[in-house]
């Protein structure tokens, strides 16, 4: 008897051990405990996740089944290739169409036509789980088994890694998958430096022809925002795609001081990959902003970041350029504070040329062309518009009862060192007294006749002391 409850007990047991396996693996199978991480995504993207078949398992076997959503574009759409009827290689997964048992050709050879294929028909379908990466990595947690495609939204082109479609099984409940996604993105390039006013500088703006599969249309505009210290030369403006001048599919509007560039991508899908630039030249103004602060001007690119919502994206980059300029303070020799009115100057650079502003623009010319500023009662004046380099304050006149400087006052522009309201300062004094005149004019010819006289003088004095000397 004793062995017979022994034997039954363990039995009971046994049974009790089955029952709680199979529960277990039941709601192992049914539970949403499926992760997947993905690395290679870009700070700020978002990244969706759908689920196009459902799985079940039993002990070592799955099922497979299309997810409601994508039934169409497996039966009669483009991913009909995608499921076969023959088991060619021995590797593919079976799966479940209208009772009948078929496969899923899904392989590494043809997975990136197959996301291509797929993005472009996500048009009403479930997003499933939707992240913005804060990283390098995104994660999804609370999964139910199945096949799942990551999709990085905004990128032109899908993806084009074969790891971008993965399946999470009972045995393989946790996925990694490396997702690289070519979005569009917008370049400025100018050198960031010191200009004169109106000296032509030269800008170039670039970009990429994107791989447009999936859109219905696709919005692909650069916008380049001039400041108020900027002058568009609007006849400079020029669009290439590669090498080649583009003049066709694409809008091109200017004014003063902005530059709009609309293409139509889909037309221009014959040169996916290659570079978009536009190139043109603009000139500093007398509304530029002297000193470190400088003068911007921003590129936005705006594009379309989803195939069926029409939704956009931007990215944009900024540039500067800037100029410098000089305040001089005209005094008295010995008290700052005595400033000096009616002085003139003129401007030179180490070349023998001289300052001239002409309708904003700064030109360099022979010295009897130049501005001439005079200080007013203040004792000062400013020469604006300069790019960085060594320039010589010349001093044309001098105020009345003054002496003229007799040599050009060295000054340095750096326009690191001002700002908009303080400018680079070049303090020049006067002496006060009266100018000597030149040589050969009739003061000269008094000077020598005094100076004749004073010798005289001295020499008929020794005389007499030698000859009253001798007579003692």
């Amino acid at each position: 008897m004793k062995n017979n409850i022994q034997k039954l007990v363990g039995m009971i047991l046994t049974l009790v051990l089955l029952l709680t396996s199979v529960g277990v693996s039941n709601v192992s199978a049914a539970d949403n405990s499926g992760k997947i991480t993905v690395t290679g995504a870009q700070e700020g993207k978002n990244y969706s996740l759908y689920k196009i078949f459902d799985v079940s398992q039993s002990d070592d076997n799955l099922s497979y089944t299309i997810a409601e959503d994508w039934k169409v574009f497996f039966t009669e759409g483009a991913g009909e290739g995608y499921i076969v009827d023959t088991n060619t290689s021995d590797e593919l997964n079976p799966i479940v169409v209208d009772d009948q048992t078929k496969y899923i050709n899904i392989t590494e050879d043809n997975i990136a036509d197959f996301a291509q294929a797929a993005n472009a028909a996500l048009q009403g379908k479930s997003v499933v789980a939707k992240e913005t990466a804060e990283s390098d990595t995104v994660t999804f947690t609370g999964l139910a088994l199945g096949y799942y495609m990551v999709h990085p939204e905004g990128a032109a082109s899908g993806t084009d890694n074969p790891n971008s479609v993965i399946s999470l099984t009972l045995t393989k409940p946790t996925a990694e998958v490396i997702v690289k996604a070519t979005y569009p993105t917008v370049e400025k390039t100018v050198e960031e430096i010191s200009y004169d006013y109106g000296e032509a500088i030269e800008y170039t703006l670039k970009g990429t022809v994107p791989d447009t599969k999936g859109y219905r249309e696709y919005k692909y505009t650069i916008t380049d925002t001039l400041s108020d210290g900027l002058t568009l030369n609007t006849g400079s403006v020029k669009v290439y795609v590669g090498e080649d001048e583009l003049t066709t599919n694409v809008t091109l509007t200017t004014d003063a001081n902005k530059i709009v560039a609309e293409f139509d991508m889909m037309k221009l899908q014959a040169h996916v990959g290659k570079e978009v630039k536009i190139t043109y030249t603009a000139s500093l103004n007398e509304n530029a902003v002297i000193g470190v602060e400088g003068n911007p001007n921003k590129v936005v690119l705006e594009y379309s970041n989803d195939p069926h919502s029409g939704t956009t994206e931007t990215t944009e980059k900024t540039k500067k350029v800037y100029t410098g300029a000089i305040k001089v303070i005209k005094h008295e020799e010995g008290d700052v504070d005595k400033l000096l009115a009616d002085a003139k100057f003129k401007l030179k650079k180490a070349e023998d040329k001289f300052y001239k502003l002409v309708d904003g623009k700064v030109t360099w010319v022979v010295e009897a062309e130049a501005d001439e500023l005079t200080t007013g009662d203040d004792g000062i004046v400013e020469f604006k518009g300069l790019e960085n380099g060594t320039y010589y304050l010349v001093e044309t006149e001098a105020p009345a009862g003054y002496n003229k400087l007799t040599s050009p006052v060295e000054v340095e522009v750096d326009y690191k060192t001002q700002t908009n309201t303080k400018y680079q300062e070049a303090k020049v004094a006067n002496n006060s007294g009266v100018e000597l005149p030149g040589t050969g004019g009739i003061g000269t010819t008094i000077f020598s006749v005094l100076g004749g006289a004073i010798i005289l003088i001295a020499l008929s004095s020794l005389l007499k002391g030698k000859l009253k000397r001798e007579r003692n």
